[in-house]
């Protein structure tokens, strides 16, 4: 870490360098031109040929690449058809809210909105809850001004990356890489009709004898026979499980824990590892890439997770298959009756080509062996790439090998923090109280972790050190024995993947201590990457559970200065996206700073047995800006003022 002798000098609300055009990324590595083409050439490969370039894994950074990744990112789907749509029914489940969704968007009379509120035409059961003909339910769906149809948000029920990253500014226009706070998941994803073929993403063994019943007998990977939960306790056991997920809050690591956490903002430029954990570390953009593509394969690819599910969760994967098939939102996908069967037959019997099923837009990684035995790596937690086929016109993602996930990686990277345009933002910086705060962040030793200018380390730090909540740092621990050395085909490779391609190494020196060990920080008890603060007042509730959160109106200041609570209801995730009402940032921050407080909202959290089940409690980070620690309370406004002022020029309204 550094000294703080290394900040003394430095003018903290500088704004943060950005992303180069015409450069060069080599596996996270920034390289010139000039450097790159030395790159090619020590390759003996000729530097004023662009392929050079690509069959070393160098990717030009350039403004067609943003601009494809940006199309990907708002406009191309997520998720392969068959598991998210065929079987877990995401898109027929949404379908229910059409009417009311629509309704909705014409009440706006062309007006833009960041949390589209419904009325419902019908009563909606979700697990043991019925929602009521005539409730109101913020659903935290973005419209921009004149839009027909919320963002991200497709008419077929498929979703692009928008839909969590994205929201409308002042002006009615998106705002790409701010994370959707607001947004109703559980309930969107709740409405499905498998929403429990997602089981592995929570604590749910379906061999629980809690869900016995009318399940389907198969034959299991030993030959036994294997009864399956009862297909309706166990659906409305996991929608229930679903249901205590906080507004904005997301599960998507197929690791049997509850260990749920905030939408994060993508301002990713000088922000590495990525990944709550830190997990995704390698390869392009310094692990962003990897992120890429676990959104787009292992953290949306329900199916793919039975290859590991015996090492990793201690279930049999016809088991697995089976859970998932035999409620499937086709009914033609669902196991048959009569004789019990291995479902992995049945699965190849009503989907005989995987790669037009569960293997749709994906590419087996070189060296994790065959589909369905791969092995994880260090760039892929699954074993699989998202690569669509090259030269498919229709394809906004079609090209050569991970050309999708790097025009995504070189978007996420050009966005930049927008303005903090709030009256409260302008006051502070004109009161000086924005220069104090800095002066606080050095005299406190944040900047020992929150190295400006991008306010982060580029670290993962061991749970035992931060102290916050410690499932979802366990997340990936399972993985570890079971990863092989990353590779990756070269960039100018054509997908299909031709039987001569040229396979390259991941370069994973400084991270990890061997190709096949998690990153270090991770192990032995799982670890958090040190978040950039840039952007914070976008991103309100904090830590990466979101459980230091407060209601706006919840705080008042006493003539001490100090703030007490003037309305408990508005304390934790209990008091505010548990109910879908948003967190206000700077009372957030003041309990991420003032332990009196904070002791107030994890008081609350762990009060609501919803967020017990969730792991979600607001702990840890225990490094205070108050009375105790030496500070007054002017010191700790000032502090905060300047952590909301980070933006694309903190310095200046």
């Amino acid at each position: 870490m550094a000294s703080q002798a290394t900040f003394a000098n430095i003018n903290l609300l500088q704004p943060a360098p950005t992303q180069p055009l015409g450069y060069y990324d080599y596996f996270g590595q920034l390289l010139s031109p000039k450097q790159a083409a030395k790159l090619v050439q020590k390759q003996g490969l000729d530097p004023n040929d662009p392929v050079s370039y690509q069959k070393v894994g160098a990717v030009q950074i350039t403004s067609e690449l943003i601009s494809q990744g940006e199309d990907i990112f708002f406009n191309r789907k997520i998720g392969d058809t068959f598991g998210l749509q065929r079987v877990f029914g995401f898109g027929l489940g949404l379908e229910n809210l059409f009417p009311e969704i629509g309704i909705a968007i014409a009440q706006l009379q062309g007006q833009s909105t960041n949390n589209l509120e419904i009325t419902l035409l019908k009563n909606i059961t979700l697990g043991s809850r019925t929602f009521s003909q005539g409730t109101r339910i913020n659903t935290g769906l973005k419209v921009e001004a004149g839009g027909t149809f919320p963002l991200g948000l497709k008419s077929n029920g498929d979703i692009t990356c928008a839909i969590c990253h994205a929201v409308i500014d002042k002006n009615g226009k998106r705002l790409a890489g701010a994370p959707n706070g607001e947004i109703a998941t559980p309930i969107l994803i709740a409405l499905a009709q498998n929403t429990a073929a997602g089981f592995a993403r929570l604590k749910f063994n379906p061999l629980d004898p809690q869900f016995q019943g009318n399940g389907k007998t198969i034959i299991d990977s030993k030959g036994n026979l294997v009864q399956l939960p009862d297909p309706q306790k166990f659906e409305q056991a996991f929608d229930d499980a679903v249901m205590d997920v906080p507004f904005g809050h997301f599960e998507s690591t197929p690791d049997g824990i509850n260990n749920t956490t905030q939408i994060p903002n993508l301002f990713t430029f000088g922000n590495h590892p990525y990944g709550t954990a830190g997990e995704a570390a390698v390869g392009p953009f310094a692990g962003l890439s990897v992120l890429n593509n676990a959104v787009h394969s292992s953290e949306i690819n329900l199916l793919a997770a039975a290859q590991l599910s015996e090492q990793t969760l201690g279930i049999d994967p016809e088991v697995y298959i089976g859970t998932f098939l035999q409620n499937a939102a086709d009914p033609s996908l669902r196991l048959p009756s009569g004789s019990p069967v291995k479902p992995s037959e049945w699965l190849r019997q009503v989907a005989p080509n995987a790669t037009q099923a569960e293997l749709e837009d994906q590419v087996p990684a070189p060296g994790t062996g065959t589909y369905p035995n791969l092995q994880p790596s260090l760039f892929t937690f699954n074993g699989l790439v998202f690569s669509p086929n090259t030269g498919n016109p229709d394809d906004i993602a079609s090209g050569t090998f991970l050309f999708a996930n790097n025009a995504m990686s070189a978007f996420q990277n050009s966005l930049v923090p927008p303005a903090n345009q709030t009256p409260e933002n302008q006051q502070a910086l004109k009161s000086g109280s924005v220069v104090r705060g800095a002066k606080v962040f050095k005299q406190a030793g944040c900047a020992t972790c929150h190295i400006p200018p991008f306010f982060t380390d580029n670290k993962i730090h061991p749970v035992e050190e931060i102290g916050t909540n410690s499932a979802r740092a366990e997340s990936r621990l399972a993985l570890n024995n079971l990863l092989v050395p990353p590779q990756l085909y070269s960039f100018d490779t054509p997908v299909p993947i031709p039987t001569n391609a040229q396979v390259l190494d991941v370069p994973t020196r400084g991270i990890s201590i061997n190709p096949t060990t998690l990153p270090q920080g991770i192990l032995p008890n799982g670890g958090y990457k040190t978040t950039s603060l840039r952007g914070l007042f976008l991103s309100a509730p904090y830590l990466h559970d979101g459980g230091v959160a407060v209601r706006a109106g919840s705080l008042q200041a006493t003539p001490d200065g100090n703030f007490s609570v003037i309305d408990p209801t508005g304390l934790g995730l209990t008091g505010t996206l548990s109910q879908g009402i948003p967190a206000d940032a700077e009372s957030s921050l003041r309990a991420l700073f003032d332990r009196n407080l904070r002791a107030f909202v994890i008081g609350a959290n762990k009060a609501y047995p919803a967020l017990e089940r969730s792991n979600l409690d607001g702990t840890g980070h225990n490094f205070y800006i108050d009375q105790q620690a030496g500070y007054t309370p002017q010191q700790q406004t000032d502090l905060i003022n300047f952590l909301l002022a980070l933006d694309d020029i903190p310095g200046s309204f």
